[in-house]
């Protein structure tokens, strides 16, 4: 029994020595999980109570860190203190660390070093062009620790299983194939990735806009093929057309290709339309114009008739009806027949405006004025909105036809009411008022 006892009094007594060896380190950050991101960096501090102690540290594959620089180093501040220095942190660095000291007998303190990595994305076009009827594949290759869980989007609209699995879309391991593409599949393809951790959860979005090459054609399907103008006034003659990659534009007349000149041709271009501005100098300008759009697929061609009009009268009224702090009613007509209706009959009207400030600040020019067209109403009035209060405007009008425009009506000042409250003198009485938006009273400021 007394040896018994003895072993039993040993076994305590050598488990208790052991364990006090166990603890004579200590590390800092004491914590036994470290959690870092990739190319973040660390520094745990090993310290031993005994200052004749021989520290080092062991990596997870057990060997012994001696380098005192580069990306993970130590540095030893004092004997008994040895530091572990990850410049920047890798996947590859998860897992056990020790910190071992000999001091007649090993002992050792650990941390595990548990790595995540951001989202990242491979690949980083955003735009791609694919053939009609050719299969495309958009790319989206993710990293990230934990690995990333993809979803694909189509203009906003989530791409479901049941649709990836069909004949049109196939979700693959880095990517997306869509099959025999067409116009209708042009959008922005968008694979968003998500990212759920111990420490954050994380969402990233890469989106490429996928257009289709196809030969030019018309934006607009209905063409009216003959156009009106008067001598010395102008004919604007549009043509627009989708194309991919954009179509280019040209104009002829007869066998000759036009260009832009000050005499009779301005050609103003951009990617899906062009526009031909032809100065009417005389007669001579009456002729068929054509229309031609192209590129390496195809090409598209329409020609319009210019023929020569009657320029319409200008207006014979113009005033205003009534007001408000941001809308005037104005009321604009022209003389048109009685019975028949020919071609050149007024069909409506264009109004400009623009602040006085404005006016003066554009040196007395119209170029930037807002404008309002209208169609021909018996009887109606139009409504000028979103005015500013309190301000004086500049206001003209012209009438238009199948050939144009007519000549504009004197400039007219009128001014919006102020949302300030009004002195009892200044308040028009309620009859006056009624009578004023009723049969047309004008307050008309005389231009100049």
């Amino acid at each position: 029994m007394k040896l018994i006892g003895f072993i039993l009094n040993l076994a305590a007594l050598t488990a208790a020595v052991l364990g006090n060896h166990h603890e004579s380190l200590s590390l800092s950050p004491a914590e036994h999980s470290v959690v870092r991101y990739t190319n973040e960096s660390l520094i745990v501090l090993c310290r031993s109570p005994n200052p004749d102690a021989r520290l080092h540290w062991k990596s997870p594959k057990g060997e012994i860190i001696r380098e005192h620089k580069g990306r993970i180093h130590i540095e030893q501040t004092s004997p008994e203190q040895l530091k572990i220095v990850f410049a920047h942190i890798l996947l590859a660095d998860k897992g056990n660390w020790t910190c071992e000291a000999a001091e007649g007998g090993l002992h050792s303190k650990s941390f595990d070093l548990i790595v995540y990595q951001k989202i990242t994305f491979t690949e980083n076009a955003t735009v791609m062009t694919v053939k009609e009827g050719d299969k495309a594949t958009i790319l989206c290759e993710v990293k990230g620790e934990p690995q990333p869980n993809v979803t694909w989007h189509f203009n906003g609209q989530p791409i479901s299983a049941e649709a990836a699995d069909g004949s049109k879309f196939r979700i693959l391991a880095d990517g997306l194939l869509i099959n025999k593409v067409t116009q209708s599949d042009t959008g922005e393809y968008a694979c968003r990735a998500y990212q759920v951790n111990s420490i954050a959860s994380d969402m990233q979005e890469r989106t490429v806009l996928m257009k289709i090459e196809h030969k030019p054609f018309w934006t607009h399907k209905q063409f009216v093929s003959l156009q009106y103008a008067y001598i010395n006034g102008t004919a604007t003659i549009m043509c627009e057309a989708q194309a991919e990659p954009p179509a280019t534009f040209t104009w002829h007349r007869k066998q000759k290709r036009l260009h832009s000149n000050e005499k009779l041709y301005t050609i103003e271009t951009d990617s899906y339309w062009s526009r031909l501005t032809v100065h009417v100098v005389n007669a001579s300008v009456f002729d068929n114009y054509r229309c031609r759009a192209a590129n390496h697929l195809g090409s598209i061609e329409r020609t319009k008739r210019l023929e020569q009009g009657e320029k319409p009268p200008s207006p014979v009224t113009f005033q205003l009806r009534g007001f408000n702090s941001n809308t005037f009613d104005v009321d604009v007509s022209a003389p048109r027949g009685q019975e028949v209706r020919g071609p050149m009959e007024v069909n409506g009207f264009r109004i400009e405006y623009m602040s006085e400030l404005e006016f003066k600040s554009d040196a007395g020019k119209w170029t930037n004025a807002k404008r309002k067209d209208f169609p021909f109403e018996e009887g109606a009035t139009f409504l000028i909105t979103n005015l500013e209060p309190d301000t004086v405007y500049l206001m003209r009008a012209a009438s238009r036809n199948l050939a144009g425009f007519s000549d504009f009506t004197k400039v007219e000042k009128y001014k919006t009411l102020s949302l300030e409250p009004r002195s009892a003198s200044e308040i028009v009485q309620p009859t006056a008022l009624l009578m004023m938006l009723t049969f047309g009273s004008l307050l008309r400021l005389s231009f100049g």
